[in-house]
């Protein structure tokens, strides 16, 4: 009986050790995220080109939305998106 519950122990310390490095590893890919330099304004909407005032990326929030999706669905399907940088 001893020996079952020293297994189960085992077992749970692998499966809190390996659960500790999956958080660990969502983690690193969150901050990596965020380290991305975001998309700079260009005079233009990133998304439907129509001209802005300067600092501004976007038309609006549809513009924004549409273009988050555009390059979500190029990753997606294995394709470089338009550029490797995020909207924030």
């Amino acid at each position: 009986m001893n020996k079952d519950k020293a297994k189960e122990s085992a077992m749970c310390d692998e499966a809190d050790i390996a659960n500790d490095q999956v958080e660990l590893n969502r983690m690193a890919a969150i901050e990596a995220c965020r380290q991305r330099p975001g998309i700079i304004p260009k005079g233009s909407c990133w998304f439907c080109d129509e001209g802005l005032p300067l600092g501004q990326k976007f038309c609006d929030r549809d513009c924004a939305a549409d273009f988050e999706a555009e390059q979500a669905a190029m990753v997606r399907n294995g394709r470089s998106a338009g550029h490797e940088l995020s909207v924030d």
